[in-house]
């Protein structure tokens, strides 16, 4: 697999987030803001973080973003700022441009104009926090798209210990089981691992898949 390179514009607390996880995953990394004060506090984990303005075409070339495979457009608060960064980077042949937006208005604009990817995680953090509290057993949830979901859900202390090949999930209830953690351990799972009491797993399926399997393990939850 060929070893991509990134320029994460903006470093709010997104864009770090992303720098972070790419810098840990050993990635070739630019990262950018106006900001000089936000700008040197990243240069303390990235050497190759630079104080610059992203409309400014001429200082995105010498700083190289026209060479990078990925453009990640992290700043939300100023839709002016990520339209004219965008129209730039797609000027500068940058063939996988995302882009943050918080207003779900600017999501067509921005694929119009040249962004591969449109995210919104405000939206997404709305939906994550909704099937939390709404589930006191699911830990967390993250979408992966119109469809599917991730989810972890804490196993009942009185549930009974079964293997998932006699549980068969996928078969049953829809839900593959990825992962499990259990005290300080996580694993992928097989067929012969067995699901305990207090494990958190985590599984993928439909909001309705991974609701059918969480009643199967942890009881059906009654109103009050």
């Amino acid at each position: 697999m060929a070893h991509k390179s990134f320029a994460v514009i903006g470093l709010g607390q997104f864009g770090r987030s992303v720098v972070h996880e790419l810098v840990d995953n050993k990635m070739d990394v630019i990262a950018i803001d106006n900001n000089e004060e936000i700008a040197n506090q990243v240069a303390a984990e990235l050497p190759t973080t630079f104080i610059a303005d992203s409309t400014d075409e001429k200082a995105l070339r010498e700083i190289g973003v026209n060479d990078v495979d990925v453009a990640v457009v992290a700043f939300g608060d100023n839709q002016q700022a990520s339209v004219l960064t965008t129209v730039i980077l797609r000027e500068l042949g940058i063939k996988n441009i995302i882009v943050r937006v918080d207003d779900d208005y600017y999501v067509p604009i921005m694929k119009k104009l040249g962004a591969t990817e449109v995210i919104t995680p405000q939206k997404a953090a709305g939906a994550a926090l909704a099937n939390r509290i709404g589930n006191e057993d699911f830990q967390d949830y993250y979408k992966l798209d119109s469809k599917y979901s991730v989810v972890s859900i804490i196993v009942n202390p009185a549930f009974m210990p079964i293997t998932l090949k006699e549980m068969s999930p996928k078969t049953f209830y829809g839900v593959n089981v990825v992962l499990i953690k259990r005290g300080n351990k996580s694993f992928v799972p097989g067929g012969t691992d067995s699901l305990l009491p207090d494990d958190t797993v985590y599984v993928v399926g439909t909001a309705k898949e991974i609701t059918t399997f969480r009643e199967a393990i942890n009881g059906k939850r009654r109103r009050k």
